[in-house]
């Protein structure tokens, strides 16, 4: 169970620590390494949760076959929301149908009001992150290249991780 002192020791100001706790439960995120890297993820994503959606206007998504974007202002409507942003239609509608909230399908004002630490936890899970972060070769950089599909910000996720094994033990 995570407490308000320790987001507080990671820089939080503004988290809704009930649904953190049902994310990590709902989602299996149990272990100190576990918590750690995705802790330490969702820090760097959205700024310590000063952001729960994406700054741009999503308008490059629009068209985008490969996130389920296939109607007009579908983009803007699903660009990233959550502390790991979640985004395109497919993503949407999966997590709607996990949670059994059609609302989701609103769009990212939606979500990132209502499932902040939820969506972050689903795309966590839908991309088997537990299994990586649970390997004894696991780095920053290689949760760094699952989240990110690169390596952007990587110093900075690593001080967010080296701050979380000094906070979650």
């Amino acid at each position: 169970m995570i407490t308000d002192e320790q987001m507080k020791k990671m820089g939080w100001k503004k988290y809704n620590l009930d649904d953190l706790n049902k994310c990590l439960n709902m989602f299996e995120i149990n272990s100190n390494s576990r918590i750690r890297h995705f802790i330490s993820q969702c820090s760097h994503e959205s700024e310590c949760g000063t952001y729960t959606k994406e700054l741009a206007s999503g308008k490059n998504y629009e068209n985008r076959k490969d996130l389920g974007n296939t109607q007009p202002g579908d983009g803007p409507k699903y660009k990233g929301a959550g502390y790991i942003q979640l985004t395109g239609r497919f993503n949407y509608q999966k997590l709607a149908d996990y949670l059994n909230d059609k609302d989701v399908m609103k769009g990212c004002d939606y979500v990132a009001q209502n499932y902040p630490w939820t969506s972050a936890g689903f795309w966590w899970h839908m991309n088997n992150m537990n299994s990586l972060c649970d390997k004894q070769d696991v780095t920053v950089e290689k949760v760094t290249r699952r989240v990110n599909g690169g390596t952007n910000g990587l110093q900075k996720r690593q001080k967010y991780y080296e701050l979380a094994c000094t906070i979650f033990q």
